[in-house]
């Protein structure tokens, strides 16, 4: 891992545009469609998760290496505040690792996108707020959302003891954790994007390329 303080850090990821936010809010689909439009590479910290877990230890991850040897009733019928808790507590352990994996990538724009980028980790290394936003579901489009869920929801749910009740665990968690995400970055001033099922993909990736515009622009000038 990177031994560098935080200058070094901002300066090693100096290449890499920010989505940030909560489960359930369409990041991935505007990453892919960004990436598309513009030739930008995306980072997805969900597809590095399980890489980084496999790398954690007991002493310097220890949230980290225990979240990902749970089992679901373990994690969802654990109270919600407790696995907000939790959640933040281990994505603060696995910032670093994505860190690693960002500024190891080669010259060019990147759009980093995820939950685990809490705007108080990305506030360690972020020159500019224009080169990050948060994306976050209201809770009523949470809900509706994974109503329609997919065959890996059922999955998950078919090995917890109490289904529905785990299920109303998880919905209330990533509720609370999106307002978690975005009362920490409107705290700080930075653009935070609320989505609610009344505009399409497409027009909420358009208005992010907008916000990224101006530094954009500006780093070709």
């Amino acid at each position: 891992m990177l031994k560098v303080d935080g200058n070094e850090r901002a300066r090693g990821v100096s290449h890499v545009l920010w989505m940030g936010g909560a489960p359930c809010a369409g990041k991935s689909s505007m990453a892919d469609l960004l990436a598309a439009r513009y030739g930008w590479r995306v980072y997805r910290c969900d597809d590095a998760y399980q890489a980084h877990t496999e790398r954690a230890t007991p002493d310097e991850q220890p949230t980290l290496y225990r979240a990902a040897r749970m089992s679901w009733d373990e994690i969802w019928m654990r109270p919600v505040d407790v696995q907000v808790e939790t959640e933040v507590a281990v994505y603060r352990e696995q910032f670093p690792m994505i860190l690693d994996d960002l500024a190891r990538l080669a010259p060019g724009l990147v759009i980093a996108e995820g939950a685990a980028l809490l705007p108080e980790l990305v506030a360690r290394v972020l020159a500019d707020p224009r080169r990050a936003v948060w994306v976050v579901p209201t809770a009523d489009f949470v809900w509706a959302r994974y109503r329609r869920r997919g065959d890996w929801v059922d999955a998950i749910l078919q090995q917890c003891s109490e289904p529905e009740e785990c299920f109303r665990r998880w919905m209330e968690r990533d509720i609370a954790y999106a307002e978690h995400a975005a009362a920490g970055a409107a705290a700080r001033g930075w653009r935070v994007m609320r989505v609610d099922g009344s505009r399409s993909i497409e027009e909420h990736a358009r208005e992010v390329a907008e916000w990224f515009r101006p530094t954009l622009q500006a780093s070709r000038d």
